[in-house]
């Protein structure tokens, strides 16, 4: 097997996980380090928390809160701890959570470039396949290009003895399905590459850098998988657009004299646009390809790859690195294929589906209910998502007694890191947050100034704006993190 990689010595996640089993072991013992004794002032804590809620409350608004004490099993605080609610991004915690138990710390997208092997003048004779494995990190800054992968491909060919390839270049994207977006997502999110497609075969994030001048269009990275509806000239602004269901990019407009416009937007096919871009990264590498461009026929072609010759194999870094990526920055794209990649690990295929059943199989082995949870993605975008802010708490609870709950709680960012970076500084804290247009949620582990590790999960729903939710958030982790007795 061949992996390219820039790692010299041990990897970023390996260093992170010594340092992540230290710190275990550190809360571990500071959580177990006098008996359990109820709170003398539970009354008066229950009291502080339902006054910041009661006073950041909006008209309409729903609030859910559930605190739970590791170790002693306490409930600390619940209101609507069971209420099925929309978690936004909050739903990745549930996602990276089951991907570690399920596939492990040493799990790697995998893609290969499959296909006969050549005759004696170097002609392969046939398609050459594309398989994809729902790789989301071909994408800077994990490859530099992103297209980095494919030039190794190309090599590997040139090496293997191809010079000439007389098929079709086939994108198989059968590890998932072509769902590309996930129900629910709104058509306001199109362009956006915070909503990008979700594909067994993916580049770039799914988003190309167009540029537009008197000369005509160009991308990056170019693809011929690409379809443009030129209407440069027409006067006025310029304009792109990709209407709904759509994969043809619409030009309007008419750039000045010597102007560079240069806008990006979501791609409608990725499997199509990674494919597109291979094959011009064939010719630009002198590897002559005489056929088009295709994705693969789902029923029946994939097995005859079985048959066929492995010319090269790329893949990812390791999942704690992924999981890294989704926890702290917040990242869709990556969450969306690490859940497709749990329902294809389970059934055989990446389906929201099967991603869903994979979620509730290891809830329901750890004892946590599963009724009202409900997942149309993984990542939380979607507002037919929901889960209670007890199923969330019990999915913490688990994995904080995991073999693998280290790099879990290093996935989620502390106060000041990632999506916390002007929140909650200096708190013993480890914590995913949640955002929609109209909800707001915070959960994860804190440690408190007694010792104690607190699992909790705050999701506001139907709110005004989200600034009363997120200030309701902090006073009440900074009420639980200073709180002068034990619970």
């Amino acid at each position: 097997m061949v992996r390219p990689s820039s790692h010299r010595g041990p990897s970023p996640w390996a260093i992170r996980l010594r340092a992540g089993l230290l710190l275990t072991l550190l809360w571990a013992v500071a959580a177990s380090a006098s008996p359990s004794a109820p709170p003398a002032s539970a009354v008066e804590l229950k009291r502080q928390i339902a006054a910041i809620l009661e006073g950041n409350a909006t008209p309409g608004s729903r609030q859910g809160v559930y605190i739970k004490v590791l170790g002693s099993g306490r409930v600390l605080y619940s209101r609507q701890g069971t209420t099925p609610m929309v978690p936004a991004s909050n739903m990745k915690v549930l996602t990276t959570a089951v991907a570690l138990d399920r596939l492990g710390p040493e799990f790697r997208f995998r893609t290969e470039l499959i296909g006969p092997r050549p005759d004696e003048r170097g002609v392969l004779h046939g398609d050459l396949y594309l398989k994809g494995g729902g790789d989301p990190t071909m994408t800077p800054p994990y490859s530099q290009p992103s297209t980095a992968p494919f030039e190794f491909f190309a090599r590997q060919l040139k090496e293997q003895g191809v010079r000439q390839v007389l098929g079709d270049i086939v994108a198989d994207d059968s590890a998932f399905d072509r769902e590309f977006l996930a129900r629910g997502w709104l058509e306001r999110y199109r362009l956006d590459s915070y909503a990008a497609p979700v594909a067994g075969l993916s580049l770039n994030g799914n988003v190309v850098e167009v540029f537009l001048s008197a000369e005509g269009i160009r991308t990056s990275p170019p693809s011929s998988g690409l379809t443009f509806s030129n209407q440069m000239g027409s006067g006025g602004p310029v304009y792109l657009d990709r209407p709904e269901g759509s994969d043809t990019i619409v030009v309007r407009g008419t750039p000045g004299p010597g102007e560079v416009v240069r806008r990006s937007l979501t791609v409608g096919n990725p499997p199509r646009f990674t494919a597109g871009a291979f094959q011009q990264v064939l010719k630009d590498a002198g590897v002559p390809q005489k056929g088009g461009i295709r994705l693969i026929r789902p029923v029946g072609e994939p097995a005859l790859l079985a048959g066929l010759h492995t010319y090269a194999r790329y893949e990812s870094v390791p999942l704690p690195e992924i999981l890294w990526q989704i926890n702290r920055e917040s990242d869709n794209l990556f969450a969306q294929h690490l859940f497709k990649a749990l329902g294809e690990n389970r059934s055989g295929r990446g389906t929201a589906a099967s991603g869903e059943a994979a979620v509730k199989e290891f809830m329901t082995r750890h004892g946590i209910p599963v009724e009202g949870l409900r997942m149309v993605d993984g990542c939380g975008l979607s507002p037919l998502d929901r889960v209670s802010p007890a199923q969330l708490v019990g999915v913490l609870e688990a994995m904080h007694t995991h073999p693998r709950s280290a790099l879990f709680r290093e996935s989620l960012p502390a106060g000041g890191q990632g999506t916390l970076s002007y929140r909650l500084t200096g708190l013993g804290v480890r914590a995913k947050t949640g955002t929609l247009a109209e909800d707001s949620s915070l959960s994860g582990y804190l440690v408190t100034a007694k010792g104690q590790t607190l699992a909790f999960a705050l999701i506001f729903n139907r709110l005004e704006g989200i600034g009363s939710a997120v200030d309701a958030q902090d006073r009440i982790v900074n009420l639980l993190a200073a709180w002068p007795e034990r619970f």
